[in-house]
């Protein structure tokens, strides 16, 4: 028993990646889908990719359990090399978006990029768990009608070569984060934050002007 556990085990670690790769490139495998060498997924990504739509997965990408992409009507989603995305991700590309995750970039468990509009994540980045990138957002201009019967407002949101987001960040539409900038943990970025400086809080603001 014990040594039918590690056999499990050891194909948990290098096997199933493999495996579970081999089966979304049968199964996603089409015209406007790319997948590049070293692709690795813990379990069968789900992914919804219409017709008009592209995924571009670049080389050495790496997808943990439970992540799903849905690229709509003409968006984009690209993927660059050497990224991981962690458990229970969910990357939405709607509309003509272009969401890009750059090279090297890292994004944490449960992360959301809700991508009506662009979202553009620099290289070697690192976004943690349970951040949500929102570069669209429901109107409520109107006070006698529901509000989901109101549609939506739309702002590209970017965040620059190597910054942090700390875990529970909300960075709302229209908003960029600048390069090497930190990110709080629980902030809510309403207003664009300049590169290497640090904020904190709700709404986020600068605690500091330069990294140390």
């Amino acid at each position: 028993m014990k040594m039918l556990a590690r056999t499990m085990q050891s194909w948990l670690r290098s096997g199933a990646p493999s495996t579970f790769a081999r089966l979304f490139r049968l199964l996603y495998g089409a015209s406007n889908v790319r997948i590049g060498s070293n692709f690795r997924c813990d379990s069968l990504p789900r992914c919804l990719i219409d017709p008009g739509a592209q995924l571009d997965i670049g080389d050495n990408v790496e997808f943990r359990s439970g992540v799903e992409l849905r690229v709509h009507g003409k968006a984009r989603l690209v993927i660059e090399d050497d990224v991981r995305i962690d458990r229970g991700v969910r990357i939405l590309a709607a509309n003509e978006s272009v969401v890009r995750i750059g090279a090297g970039a890292r994004i944490g468990l449960y992360s959301v990029l809700n991508g009506g509009d662009c979202i553009d994540v620099g290289e070697k980045s690192l976004i943690s768990g349970f951040v949500y990138l929102q570069s669209s957002m429901h109107r409520f201009a109107n006070s006698g009608a529901a509000i989901k019967d109101q549609g939506y407002d739309h702002g590209p949101v970017s965040l620059g070569q190597g910054a942090w987001l700390a875990a529970h960040v909300v960075i709302m539409p229209g908003r960029n984060v600048g390069a090497n900038a930190i990110v709080g943990s629980n902030a809510v970025v309403t207003e664009d934050v300049e590169p290497g400086m640090i904020v904190a809080g709700v709404p986020a603001k600068p605690i500091s002007s330069s990294r140390v």
